[in-house]
C-alpha cells in the first residue's frame, strides 16, 4: 500500500515515490496513488476506485481546456494555415535568388501548444485519399542543434522517417549518402511525388518547426538557411519560427546579419496570451453553464493559480499543471473522493471491511441534518441502500447547487457587459487601476460575495429606458435558451417570468406617457436581485460539499516552487525521514553514530566557526565512526551469542593470539576506511555548496551556510 503523504504539511516541501516493483519486471507495475490523510476509513478497493474517479474526472476538465484554447487560437491558426499554403504563390519576380518563406509565431508564454496543433492542421496524409495531402512537418528542438550536421539530420529526418509513406530502398551502404546530407531529403520528395502522381499544383510542402528560437546557434541556423536556398527549386520548404521576444524589435532582425535575412521572406503572426486567456479558460470550464466539471474548483487554487500565472509563468502548461495537480491532491486527501462520480454498489459497501467508511459517511451526512427534515431522512436507520440513495441525492443537490451558481454568474456578467455596452459605468470589473479583474469577480462569486454587486446592478435596471430594457430582457432570454435542455428546464419558472416582462412592456417606437415602463423595470428588477441572490449561494451549505468541492483549500505551492535549500538540509539532518520507516511509528530519534556519513559530517559541520579546520573536522567525524563501530560490533557479537551452540574449552590461547593478529590488520585496514569515507562525505558537501575554498589556509575550508535551526 502506498506510503502516507499529507499534502497539506506546512513543514513538508519534498514528497519521496519509494520504487515498489521489481528490478528484473518493472513493466507490470502501476504507479502507487498517494494514500489519504485519513486513510483508516478507507475502502479496501478506494485507491483503484478514487485513481479511476481522478482520471476521469481530469480527463474531463482537460479536454474541455484543451478545446477552448484550440478554439481561441484557431483565427491565428487559420491566417498561419492560409500563409504557409500560399507561401510559395506570392513570390516577387525578378529576383536574383529565391527567398525561404519564413513564419515568425510570437507566443509570450514559450508554450509549444500551438506549434503543435499547426502541425495537427496541415500535416496530413491519407493512402486511400492521396488527393489531400498538403505538407509534412519536422520539428527542431535545441538539443538538435548542436552543430549543423546533427541540426540537419534531425530535419532530414524528421521528413524521411515516414515508412508508413514510403519504404527505403536498399542500397549498397557504400554508396548511400551521408544522413545529413540534404540530397536525400530530395531524393525523398522526388520519390513521394513520383510515387503517388502529385502534380506541381499538387505537392505537398515541407514545414520546419523551429522550437524555441531564441535558444538555438544562430550561426547554425545561418547555414540551414544558406543550405535550404540552395535548394528551394526543388524542395518546397517552409520555416515556422516560435519566438517568445517581442514582436518589435523582432529577434530574427536584430540578430542575424543582412546576408542572411537577404534569402527569407519573413511574416509574423502573434498567439493571444496573458490574463484574458486564463480568464476565458476558467470561465468557459468553471462557470460555464453548458459545462458540468466533475470536481469544483474552490476559491484557494483560483488564487494560487492567478498570482502564478500573473508573476511566474503565463502559459496554457503552467495553469494545466496546477489544475491538474490540485484535481491528485483532492482526490488523494480524501478517502471519500471516490464516490464522485458514482457510490458503490450495495455489495461492496456489505463487507465488514467497508464499516468504518460507512460510518464516516454517515456522520457527514448527519452532521448536515436539520430538524426541519428530520423526518424526511430515514436513512440513518435504514439499510445501506438508504444510504446510497442520500449519497446519490447529495450528490444531485452539490451539482445542482453549482449549475445554479453558473447561471446566476452568467446572468449577471451579461448585465455587466451589457451595461458597459450602453455606455453606463457598470461594476467595477476588470478595473486594472484598483487591481480588480475577472478573476477575482469569479473567486468572489464562490465565496457568496457578489451580493453588493447585485444589488447595484438592480439599481441600475430600473433606471433603463424602454427600448434599453427590452434589448435586456430579449439577451437573458436568448441567454436562457441557449442552455441545454436539463438546465433550461430546472429555471422555467425564471424563463417565464422574462417572457410575462417582455410582454408587458409596450412596443419600442411608443412613448411612455404613463409610466408603465418604468414601474415594469422597477419590479423586474426587485424579482432579479432577489432570484440573483438565490442563485449565488455559497456551496458549503450542501451535504458532503468536501467531496465535490475544494473549498478555501490551499494549493500546495511547494510542489510547483519548492524549497530546494531547505529540503536539502532537513535530508541531511533527518535523513531517517526520506526513507520507508512508517511515519505512525513511536519511534526516537537515530543517534548521531547512526546517520549516514555525509549527515555525521554535516551535523560536525555546524558546530564549527567560520573556519574549519580539514585535520580537526576529520578526527570528530573518526570519533563518531569509532562509536559507530563499536556499536554495531555489541549489536554483532549479542546475536551470535544468542544463537551460537555451546563449544569445548581448549584451545583459548591460539584463539586469542589469531584474534590479535587479525586487529592489527582490521585497524589498519580501518583507518584507511575512515578516510575514505570522510573524502567521501566531503566530496558530497562541496558538491552540495557548502564549502568554499580559500588561498589562505590550505588545511582550512569556509563555512557557507549559518543560523541553521535543528
Amino acid at each position: 500500500m502506498a506510503e502516507y503523504i499529507n499534502l497539506d504539511g506546512q513543514n513538508q516541501t519534498t514528497f519521496t515515490i519509494p520504487f515498489t516493483g521489481d528490478d528484473e519486471n518493472d513493466g507490470g507495475t502501476e504507479t502507487p496513488f498517494p494514500r489519504p490523510l485519513h486513510y483508516e476509513y478507507d475502502l479496501p478497493e478506494g485507491e483503484k476506485l478514487r485513481i479511476d474517479a481522478y482520471t476521469a474526472a481530469w480527463r474531463k476538465c482537460l479536454d474541455r481546456i484543451k478545446s477552448i484554447v484550440r478554439a481561441l487560437h484557431a483565427p491565428i491558426a487559420s491566417e498561419v494555415e492560409h500563409a504557409i499554403y500560399t507561401s510559395y504563390d506570392r513570390a516577387l519576380p525578378g529576383l536574383p535568388y529565391p527567398e525561404i518563406p519564413v513564419i515568425g509565431i510570437t507566443d509570450p508564454t514559450s508554450s509549444s501548444t500551438f506549434l503543435d496543433q499547426i502541425a495537427v492542421l496541415t500535416d496530413s496524409f491519407d493512402l486511400e485519399d492521396t488527393s489531400n495531402i498538403t505538407a509534412f512537418t519536422s520539428h527542431l528542438y535545441p538539443n538538435d542543434c548542436n552543430n549543423v550536421m546533427s541540426a540537419m539530420k534531425a530535419l532530414i529526418s524528421g521528413f524521411v522517417n515516414r515508412p508508413h509513406i514510403l519504404d527505403k530502398g536498399k542500397g549498397r551502404s557504400g554508396i548511400s549518402l551521408a544522413n545529413y546530407d540534404i540530397e536525400i531529403l530530395s531524393a525523398w520528395y522526388t520519390a513521394i511525388c513520383n510515387t503517388y502522381d502529385l502534380t506541381e499544383q499538387r505537392q505537398p510542402k515541407l514545414i520546419v518547426l523551429l522550437h524555441d528560437f531564441e535558444q538555438l546557434d544562430p550561426l547554425v541556423i545561418q547555414d540551414i538557411f544558406s543550405i535550404s536556398s540552395l535548394y528551394i527549386s526543388r524542395l518546397p520548404l517552409i520555416f515556422t519560427l516560435a519566438l517568445s521576444s517581442p514582436a518589435s524589435p523582432s529577434y530574427l532582425h536584430s540578430t542575424y546579419p543582412r546576408s542572411t535575412l537577404a534569402l527569407l521572406r519573413f511574416s509574423n503572426y502573434t498567439v493571444p496570451s496573458g490574463a484574458k486567456v486564463l480568464e476565458e479558460i476558467l470561465l468557459q470550464t468553471f462557470f460555464d453553464s453548458s459545462f458540468e466539471p466533475d470536481i469544483i474548483i474552490g476559491p484557494g487554487v483560483l488564487t494560487y493559480l492567478a498570482d502564478y500565472y500573473n508573476r511566474h509563468n503565463s502559459s496554457v502548461d503552467a495553469a494545466l499543471n496546477i489544475l491538474q495537480l490540485a484535481h491528485l491532491k483532492h482526490f488523494s486527501g480524501e478517502a471519500l473522493t471516490l464516490i464522485v462520480r458514482s457510490t458503490p454498489a450495495p455489495e461492496a459497501l456489505s463487507q465488514d471491511t467497508s464499516l468504518p467508511f460507512i460510518e464516516e459517511l454517515l456522520s457527514r451526512l448527519q452532521s448536515f441534518e436539520t430538524s426541519s427534515n428530520a423526518n424526511d431522512r430515514n436513512w440513518t436507520k435504514q439499510s445501506i441502500s438508504s444510504l446510497i440513495a442520500a449519497t446519490d441525492n447529495a450528490r444531485t443537490d452539490m451539482y445542482s447547487r453549482a449549475r445554479r451558481l453558473r447561471i446566476g454568474f452568467g446572468i449577471v456578467k451579461l448585465i455587466q457587459d451589457f451595461m458597459t455596452s450602453q455606455g453606463y459605468k457598470g461594476l467595477d470589473w476588470d478595473n486594472p487601476i484598483k487591481g480588480i479583474g475577472n478573476i477575482d469577480v469569479m473567486i468572489s462569486a464562490l465565496r457568496g460575495g457578489l451580493g453588493s454587486d447585485v444589488k447595484f446592478l438592480g439599481t441600475m435596471v430600473k433606471k433603463l429606458k424602454t427600448s434599453q430594457l427590452g434589448t435586456l430582457l430579449d439577451s437573458m432570454h436568448a441567454f436562457f435558451n441557449s442552455l441545454p435542455l436539463v438546465v433550461r428546464s430546472s429555471e422555467e419558472e425564471a424563463r417565464m417570468n422574462l417572457v410575462v416582462a417582455i410582454n408587458a412592456l409596450p412596443p419600442r417606437g411608443d412613448d411612455d406617457v404613463t409610466g408603465a415602463s418604468s414601474q415594469i423595470a422597477a419590479n423586474f428588477a426587485d424579482w432579479l436581485v432577489k432570484y440573483l441572490n438565490g442563485l449565488l449561494t455559497p456551496l458549503e451549505n450542501v451535504p458532503l460539499w468536501d467531496i465535490w468541492y475544494t473549498g478555501a483549500s490551499l494549493f500546495p505551492s511547494s510542489l510547483i516552487n519548492p524549497s530546494v535549500r531547505a529540503t536539502v538540509v532537513a535530508g541531511l539532518l533527518h535523513p531517517h525521514d526520506f526513507t520507508d520507516r512508517k511515519k505512525d511509528e513511536a519511534r526516537a530519534d537515530p543517534a548521531l553514530w547512526e546517520l549516514p556519513d555525509t549527515s555525521i559530517l554535516f551535523h560536525r559541520y555546524l558546530d564549527s566557526g567560520k573556519m574549519l579546520n580539514i585535520y580537526d573536522w576529520f578526527m570528530a567525524f573518526q570519533q563518531e565512526l569509532e562509536t559507530q563501530r563499536k556499536n554495531l560490533k555489541e549489536r554483532a557479537s549479542g546475536a551470535k551469542s544468542r544463537q551460537s551452540s555451546p563449544r569445548k574449552r581448549g584451545g583459548k590461547g591460539k584463539t586469542k593470539e589469531k584474534e590479535n593478529a587479525e586487529s592489527e590488520e582490521d585497524l589498519e585496514r580501518w583507518q584507511l576506511e575512515v578516510q575514505a569515507r570522510f573524502v567521501r562525505a566531503l566530496q558530497d558537501l562541496d558538491y552540495l555548496g557548502f564549502l568554499k575554498h580559500t588561498g589562505r589556509k590550505a588545511d582550512h575550508v569556509q563555512r557557507v551556510v549559518f543560523d541553521m535551526h535543528d
